[in-house]
């Protein structure tokens, strides 16, 4: 069986996502990490040039998604974040 910050197949582990999520969503880590690069900075402007105004609503998004990384199971990970055809990956 495994765990949660085993590689999956793609070679990304969701624990480390999810953590990534969860304490630097706001900064779009977690998409830059699984290869999404346009919601990382999309996440990262947001939060830059809102001053911070607005980064709260993008840390918000990322903590959920952080909290759905960690409890889901490692092929609905790869499906729904990793090999999706979704630029923008949110939910």
């Amino acid at each position: 069986m495994a765990g949660v910050f085993d590689d999956g197949p793609s070679g990304k582990s969701r624990g480390v996502a999810a953590l990534l999520a969860i304490f630097l969503g706001s900064f779009g880590a977690h998409y830059f990490y699984i290869g999404k690069s346009t919601p990382g900075v999309v996440f990262l402007l947001v939060s830059l040039f809102s001053c911070g105004f607005f980064a709260w609503i993008v840390a918000i998004i990322a903590l959920i998604q952080g909290i759905k990384m960690l409890t889901m199971t490692e092929e609905a990970f790869e499906e729904k974040y990793v090999n999706t055809f979704s630029s923008f990956p949110v939910f």
